[in-house]
């Protein structure tokens, strides 16, 4: 008789009592749910026995079928790529070396470099020289002058303009140095001021070689905060911070 037709009488080993009848679809869901195990017994009608499930391997594999095991099949080292393969001539890359590659400052990612990057560092860079140079002339402006400058004398500044001058460049670079930016545009204008007042008086007096430090001064300070492109900042800081000494040099030692 097939599994399948077949009606089954089942009790535990220790019972008096079978349960029944049920089908193999039946007795495979007591034993999902436990109420059946392999230890289980049933009624052989053939041999009007009762029988352990585990006695018939086709009703064992019924209702409690083997699960396969999944296997992979190894594969050979040799056909396997990796990136821990220590070759001769290999070593160690840097910390500074990986900020290099990351900003594209290396011969390898030199064309793959964020421009956001590139022009962040210039904006340091603009901001730096930017603070620099408004030091720098704030203190040719004001050292020359700074007994009026500390009379606090209103009147006695009004007839030293240049003091106010410097003293609104450290205004400036006081703020550069806040990092509040957004004082750029007076920074361009306290730029052109001071060309157009100082560059004057050195056109009057004659002094061609410091009206060209005022102008290098006020070029380099107004396109400092300009540019963000890296060789054009530099340029400009240089112009600018150079200017300014020679400038300060001027005004310490006339």
């Amino acid at each position: 008789m097939s599994l399948s037709t077949q009606e089954f009488y089942i009790r535990k080993a220790e019972e008096t009592d079978a349960r029944g009848p049920f089908s193999l679809e039946q007795l495979s869901s007591l034993a999902e749910n436990g109420q059946a195990d392999a230890d289980t017994l049933y009624y052989d009608a053939t041999s009007e026995a009762w029988l352990a499930i585990n006695s018939n391997p086709a009703l064992l594999d019924a209702l409690f079928p083997a699960k396969k095991s999944l296997r992979v099949k190894a594969k050979d080292v040799s056909q396997l790529k990796t990136l821990n393969i220590v070759n001769e001539g290999d070593r160690a890359i840097t910390v500074n070396e990986m900020l290099l590659a990351a900003e594209g400052r290396t011969e390898e990612t030199k064309d793959r470099a964020d421009p956001a990057i590139a022009q962040a560092r210039a904006a340091g860079i603009g901001l730096y020289s930017a603070m620099a140079v408004l030091f720098i002339t704030a203190a040719a402006y004001i050292l020359p002058h700074i007994d009026v400058v500390m009379s606090a004398d209103v009147l006695a500044l009004l007839n030293v303009p240049i003091a106010l001058l410097g003293l609104l460049n450290l205004g400036l670079g006081v703020c550069l140095a806040l990092s509040a930016v957004g004082a750029y545009p007076t920074v361009r204008f306290a730029a052109m001021l001071g060309f157009g007042f100082v560059g004057t008086l050195f056109a009057l007096d004659g002094q061609l070689f410091p009206l060209g430090l005022s102008a290098a001064t006020a070029v380099g300070l107004y396109f400092s905060t300009i540019l963000i492109n890296v060789p054009g900042v530099i340029t400009c800081a240089g112009l600018g911070v150079l200017g300014a000494c020679g400038m300060a040099q001027y005004f310490f030692t006339t």
